[in-house]
């Protein structure tokens, strides 16, 4: 993530989630700015350092679904409509895995503010850095089908919608999901122990 944060302090969520469409440095300036309420959210519900890497990874591609999916014309901020993909995209994770530390009441329970606050040069590093590493994975560890899939997801299509798309099943189209998703968790792992 090679940008100038600066060409991007002047926009709002909503005008960049518009130029995150078909800009990348737009969607990365996106990603640092709901960082932290990833990561804040992650700790909240999980009290475990591997759940929580997970759920942060759940919570970033709520937050790409959100970005993909982003109506400015329905009249709804896109820091609530992306809150709302990112938390629901924690949930369901949390819930299809039955995480022993999931809470359901704690994860709304967040200061106001969380989005808004300014960061500080060492956590905007840190996210910069997390948020890199993702996408280094993304471009490099994913097979072509995986990235295909995992591209298509992330903009919001369904596992039908894909499956026709590429023409293959909806459980290929599973299993392709799975394996990326897989991938970018070990990958996580072995480089942060």
């Amino acid at each position: 993530m090679d940008f100038n944060l600066n060409v991007f302090c002047g926009k709002t969520d909503d005008e960049l989630a518009v130029l995150a469409k078909s800009d990348r440095s737009a969607a990365d300036a996106l990603i640092l700015r709901f960082s932290r309420l990833i990561f804040i959210k992650a700790e909240i519900i999980s009290s475990h350092a591997s759940d929580a890497d997970d759920l942060r990874q759940e919570g970033l591609m709520g937050l790409l679904k959100a970005i993909s999916s982003f109506e400015p014309e329905r009249a709804v901020k896109f820091s609530t409509y992306a809150e709302v993909c990112i938390i629901n995209s924690m949930k369901t994770y949390a819930t299809k895995c039955n995480l022993k530390s999931y809470n359901q009441m704690s994860i709304d329970e967040l200061p106001e503010d969380t989005v808004s606050q300014v960061e500080n040069p060492e956590s905007i590093y840190i996210n910069k850095e997390f948020f890199s590493e993702l996408w280094n994975i993304v471009d490099n560890e994913l097979s072509h089908l995986e990235k295909q899939v995992f591209d298509l997801f992330i903009q919001g299509d369904s596992y039908r919608c894909i499956a026709k798309k590429l023409g293959i099943s909806e459980k290929t189209v599973d299993n392709a999901l799975q394996r990326a998703r897989g991938k970018i968790r070990r990958s996580f792992s072995k480089n942060h122990r």
